[in-house]
């Protein structure tokens, strides 16, 4: 069995949990992390506990993630959109397409380089 810390607000779907467990080739503890993130040494102490890092984080987290993980596996969902073929009404009155978000693969993060300034 492989622990993988999953770092997101919403719970990972079936269909997540099991193509992870694909990519991880055992099955999957996970071990959540349901919190704003604002500083990744918050992190710290649950990624030395664990196999993976499944993380749905901003980029600037991910890359600061990579430098803790030592070696770990870092970990993003991939989704696509998909129409439902329903409209949603907002507030103010106006109406949009309704779409389903499906799962579509795991990706490893290998690197992240960002640069910024602020304005």
């Amino acid at each position: 069995m492989k622990k993988v810390l999953w770092v997101s607000r919403h719970e990972m779907i079936p269909q997540q949990k099991a193509d992870l467990e694909r990519v991880m080739g055992k099955t999957v503890e996970l071990l959540l992390w349901p919190d704003t993130v604002r500083d990744i040494s918050e992190l710290a102490s649950a990624v030395q506990k664990v196999d993976a890092v499944a993380a749905v984080l901003p980029p600037d987290l991910l890359s600061r993630l990579l430098r803790i993980a030592d070696g770990r596996l870092i970990l993003r969902a991939v989704s696509c959109r998909e129409p439902t073929g329903q409209m949603n009404v907002l507030p103010d009155g106006r109406c949009e397409p309704e779409f389903a978000f499906i799962h579509d693969g795991w990706e490893q993060v290998l690197r992240i380089e960002v640069e910024t300034r602020r304005c």
